[in-house]
């Protein structure tokens, strides 16, 4: 699946300020690159919802205690493509107490780390490091 790493890279950006600003919700763009990384993020628990609303998504924000419930971190840059195979991603996943996935781009679409690992035995590229 052929992705535009600037728009993900944007949109990790706005969802990375909106919780260092403590917002209720952000509003970003409507994209079909978005929806399929936020439809992610919601079934995971990563964010409280999302709403489609006059060509745009209103993102909010799960908090707990006044804390942040995840935090984002973009593994392969435009410049720097990470690829990592089915013994790479075992690994990283199992290492350091790992709570959290990893948002995939595999040839069938994107899948998060434990649907790579257990159910399909996938491997592509490393787009995003979720942290809950």
């Amino acid at each position: 699946m052929k992705l535009g790493n600037h728009l993900i890279s944007n949109l990790i950006s706005k969802i990375n300020f909106g919780a260092i600003r403590r917002l209720r919700f952000i509003k970003i763009n409507m994209n079909d690159t978005y929806l399929d990384i936020l439809k992610i993020l919601y079934d995971h628990g990563a964010i409280r919802t999302f709403i489609i609303k006059n060509n745009s998504i209103l993102i909010y924000y799960k908090y707990y205690y006044s804390r942040i419930a995840i935090k984002l971190s973009i593994i392969s840059i435009p410049s720097n493509k990470i690829y990592w195979t089915l013994k790479q991603l075992s690994y990283k996943y199992n290492n350091n107490n790992f709570s959290g996935f990893y948002i995939i781009s595999t040839q069938k679409g994107l899948f998060t780390s434990d649907v790579c690992l257990i159910h399909k035995h996938i491997s592509g590229e490393i787009l995003i490091k979720v942290e809950i």
